[in-house]
């Protein structure tokens, strides 16, 4: 079993207990996750077994699709509703100062990351400085947001204006920063109710399954998610090198991409760039 699952991660289990459910399901050595979800997020997921797992840095996950309700007149120590609620408001706007607010927020090119990310700042992970109740300065990171759709009116529901929002945006964008940040351009505070990724890099909801149905059926092929690599046909004596696994350089190929190693048609590994012309193995496939 060395593919890929897309799995639609449901609420109330972290992305590793997810990896684990499926490790052990179907008796696997190495499983391994890659674009992590919270726990009360849910959606796209994706999962690498066996040989797999080695390729996870080689997946194309630049753009993340969520949908996402968001809370205002709320803030709270983690962003989202899960959180301890440290502030409460009551907000007053206009649909058309929410939709104005958008088009704002569309142009933002730096985020402040939330307190409960991972991020390291001086060897610790933000949420461990939240953790010890310890501030620390967070410095701007880049982003880009290249879509937003507003795909609900505004409603009040507990008190509170609310509204659901789907958005496309870079790698390393924080949806949650993105509530916060929109609470404050109009004028107050909001934070995440509900997340749920629709997309991440070339990994849609539609070709996901929900994590107790996973069947062996549903693992996606390394060569199936690869499917557009390069290819190169060696000779017996390169096949050798490669199955020992051989550096090679220019005198093979001259690429910037990773790229299959076939013999007689047959893959028998991944290579990728590690240097000016220099090629390495990722992973070397194990003859049937």
């Amino acid at each position: 079993m060395d593919g890929f699952f897309i799995v639609d991660k449901p609420k109330g289990i972290t992305s590793q207990g997810a990896v684990l459910r499926i490790k052990k399901k179907f008796q696997l050595k190495k499983c391994g996750h890659t674009g992590t979800l919270d726990p009360d997020a849910t959606g796209v997921l994706v999962v690498a077994c066996g040989e797999a797992t080695k390729l996870i840095r080689l997946l194309d996950e630049k753009d993340k699709e969520y949908e996402t309700t968001i809370v205002f007149g709320l803030d709270s120590n983690t962003l989202d509703c899960y959180g301890t609620i440290t502030k409460e408001e009551q907000m007053s706007f206009t649909l058309l100062e929410l939709d104005n607010a958008l088009v704002k927020m569309k142009l933002q090119t730096l985020q402040i990351p939330p307190m409960v990310s991972a991020i390291k700042v001086a060897g610790k992970k933000l949420y461990e400085y939240e953790r010890e109740h310890k501030t620390v300065n967070i410095e701007p990171r880049k982003v880009q947001i290249k879509r937003i759709e507003r795909i609900s009116d505004l409603r009040t529901v507990d008190n509170h204006l609310e509204v659901d929002i789907r958005i496309l945006c870079s790698k390393g964008f924080y949806v949650r920063s993105f509530a916060r940040d929109l609470g404050q351009a109009l004028g107050g505070c909001a934070i995440l109710k509900d997340l749920r990724r629709l997309k991440s890099g070339q990994f849609y909801i539609e070709n996901s399954i929900l994590l107790d149905s996973l069947e062996e059926k549903h693992l996606y092929s390394i060569e199936k998610i690869f499917s557009k690599l390069a290819r190169l046909e060696v000779n017996d004596y390169i096949a050798k090198l490669v199955k020992n696994g051989v550096m090679l350089d220019e005198r093979q190929i001259i690429t910037k991409e990773p790229f299959y190693i076939t013999h007689n048609g047959v893959i028998i590994s991944i290579y990728e760039v590690v240097g000016e012309n220099q090629y390495k193995p990722v992973v070397i496939f194990k003859e049937n």
